[in-house]
């Protein structure tokens, strides 16, 4: 198959692309700027979701595209940005694969899409009805108004699937390098655990996943990719057994996670910039965004595992980064 990835340089892309190539498909990955360093089996093509001719380009003569493209952010400053990324741009590259008759779109969402929970013991699944539209967080209602793009295209005859990933584990992620989940808990040590929670998952699963949706997902559907559900606090302690570390015993209330946010406040004054908001922290405490894969096990194939070897070579390769000391 002749496929294309859009977002070619980030995270996920550069490792579906691998998986992609070893099966032997050929692949052209959709790029803002060429990179400074290329990987001479795939061809790259310059573009961007905002012009039009260069998307027509990109999907031209293309059986497969996956959209993995889009902006991560819950910073409000960035709602507009957010908006016209992952939504206009979704709908421009929608209307792109129409018109040059690509047979397959793949559309990585997000767990985000599906919504929010505060009760751990149900976790979401993808018939859940999106509950996040009064948050104000620009991230989560655009993942969300990005898929009904994606839905009018298959209104359209766009043979499309949307997929649902949890929260992407795994070395290689030079957005955010030591300012992930596991960085944080090495970098920073807490001592104490967190309240909320969300789904981790293997980069690698997604991958999987990805391939398998291309082959087997039916057309206007969406599965959930996800790994294990924990909480913050779980978390911190799984990264700590797995680093040969005492993991802390005592959690924050919950009605203490203003001050907690106020803290994250003033490390970002001083420049430490952590991936998540004060405003966010005060409401992830009491969240559970935990989500049901059985549909994606069920239909595709989808076997996610535990998270523990993601974590260990996250920390070995931001070691060989000089990340961590």
């Amino acid at each position: 198959m002749k496929v294309l990835i859009t977002g070619g340089t980030g995270f996920l892309a550069g490792k579906l692309a691998n998986a992609l190539l070893g099966q032997g498909h050929e692949v052209r990955l959709l790029v803002r700027t060429m990179p400074d360093a290329r990987d001479e089996r795939v061809t790259y093509t310059l573009g961007d979701l905002h012009d039009i001719p260069s998307l027509d380009a990109a999907c031209a003569g293309m059986d497969w595209v996956f959209h993995t493209a889009g902006v991560i952010s819950y910073n409000p400053k960035k709602a507009d940005l957010l908006y016209q990324t992952n939504v206009i741009g979704t709908r421009h590259l929608v209307a792109a694969a129409l018109r040059q008759k690509v047979k397959r779109f793949i559309h990585t969402s997000s767990t985000a899409a599906i919504g929010v929970s505060t009760d751990p013991s149900r976790p979401m699944n993808e018939s859940t009805p999106f509950n996040a539209g009064s948050l104000g967080l620009a991230y989560f209602t655009t993942k969300h108004e990005a898929e009904q793009e994606v839905l009018k295209g298959v209104a359209q005859g766009l043979d499309a699937v949307i997929l649902n990933p949890g929260s992407l584990l795994g070395p290689g992620d030079m957005r955010r390098m030591e300012k992930g989940y596991v960085g944080l808990i090495y970098k920073y040590k807490p001592m104490f655990r967190f309240h909320g929670g969300i789904n981790f998952v293997d980069v690698n699963d997604v991958v999987r996943g990805h391939l398998a949706a291309a082959e087997r997902g039916r057309t206007g559907e969406r599965y959930i990719l996800g790994g294990e559900n924990l909480s913050f606090g779980d978390l911190i302690v799984r990264v700590n057994a797995i680093l040969g570390r005492p993991a802390p015993r005592l959690s924050v209330p919950r009605e203490m996670m203003g001050v907690v946010a106020g803290a994250l406040k003033l490390l970002n004054f001083f420049g430490v910039d952590i991936h998540m908001t004060p405003e966010l922290v005060r409401q992830v405490s009491s969240w559970y965004l935990y989500v049901d894969s059985s549909k994606a096990q069920r239909e595709l194939g989808y076997q996610p595992h535990r998270i523990n070897q993601a974590v260990s070579e996250t920390m070995e390769w931001l070691r060989e980064k000089k990340r961590l000391v």
